[in-house]
Order: structure tokens, then C-alpha cells, then sequence
């Protein structure tokens, strides 16, 4: 949770792709170049920085938000663009069978792509139940509990904990009704 009170400062990225993912408020992005965009409840941001790039998020003067960044090293000698930027809002699918709302963000089923082949869903549970998300042994992976009360792999985890998973074919998933659940993955570094 950040408030206007810290200000974020422009800071550099090399040879990262870095994701922010607004959970609540409402922040501004400024890039190197002065450029702004608005990022609301639900925006995702997509920074892929091969050379020095410089960006900064803020707040409006009185107001909070809360977001969640991953920081992703892009793999070497992939042929990812000097710098990119993609600002979007996904729209949320309905409630699955499952009685889950999955919200894919980034990979093959999101609106967003990434040089690093990242996969980045976000799982909330409108009624208690279970689900299971596919990983792939060849994928690493975090589950970070955003809120809620609920188990990954039968393993208890309160909001801001996480779980690393390696060498693993699925995750599951159990929980209340307003669990929720970060799930990135990026492939594994071959040996």
C-alpha cells in the first residue's frame, strides 16, 4: 500500500521487463521522456527494457493505491525490442464453473505479451471451492495471496505470503469466497 506522502522517483531498468498491476486507487506513470498514462483498478502495465530505461509510478496528492510489480529478467540474447511500453485494462471474465473469476493478464490467454514468456493470471474465489491451474515442469512459478482466507497445495497462506513453485505439472487451490490469488510463471533456465 503506497500513499501520496511517498513519492516515487524516476529509476532505471536494465535488461528487465517490469509489471505493475493496480489492485486499488489510481496511479500515474511517467516515463524518460515526461510521457503519463493513468493507471486504474485493474490496469496492468508492461515495461520491457533491454537498454536503460528510465519510468516512476505516483500518486495524486491525498490519495492511496495498492499494486503488485513483478520484476523479470529478460532472457539473454532474446530478441526482445530496446524498450516497450503496453498499458491496458483486461476485462474481467465471468464467474467460472469452478466458482472462480480467472483473469488472465499476461501470456497466451491475456491481452499482454512479454519477452520473458511470462504467465500472469489473477484468481478470485466468489463462493468457497477448489481449482486447479496447469504449470508445466518446465515453469517456475509464485502464488502471492492478494486476500482472503484459503490453502495452495493444501498449504494455508494469508494475504501477503507466496509460494514458489518448481518442477511442478498444476497448483491447486482452495478457498472462501473473496480468496485471491496472484499466479506468475516464467520457464525454467535450462542447465
Amino acid at each position: 500500500m503506497a500513499t501520496s506522502r511517498k513519492k516515487g522517483e524516476l529509476h532505471s531498468h536494465v535488461g528487465e521487463e517490469v509489471i505493475t498491476y493496480v489492485l486499488e486507487g489510481y496511479i500515474d506513470h511517467e516515463d524518460g521522456s515526461g510521457n503519463h498514462a493513468s493507471l486504474t483498478q485493474g490496469s496492468l502495465l508492461v515495461l520491457t527494457a533491454r537498454d536503460e530505461t528510465r519510468h516512476a509510478l505516483r500518486m495524486e496528492r491525498g490519495r492511496t493505491a495498492r499494486w503488485l510489480s513483478i520484476v523479470v529478467r529478460l532472457p539473454a540474447g532474446g530478441e526482445a525490442p530496446s524498450a516497450s511500453l503496453q498499458v491496458l485494462t483486461p476485462e474481467r471474465p465471468s464467474v467460472g464453473s469452478d466458482g472462480t473469476i480467472r483473469t488472465a493478464l499476461i501470456g497466451s490467454n491475456g491481452p499482454a505479451r512479454t519477452s520473458s514468456d511470462l504467465e500472469f493470471t489473477d484468481i478470485g474465489f466468489v463462493k468457497e471451492g477448489t481449482t486447479f491451474l496447469r504449470v508445466g515442469r518446465d515453469r517456475r512459478g509464485i502464488a502471492y495471496v492478494l486476500s482472503g482466507i484459503g490453502s495452495v497445495n493444501d498449504h494455508s497462506l494469508e494475504p501477503g505470503h507466496a509460494v514458489l513453485l518448481e518442477n511442478r505439472s498444476g497448483l491447486s487451490l482452495n478457498g472462501e469466497a473473496g480468496y485471491r490469488v496472484a499466479f506468475a510463471s516464467v520457464p525454467r533456465p535450462v542447465a
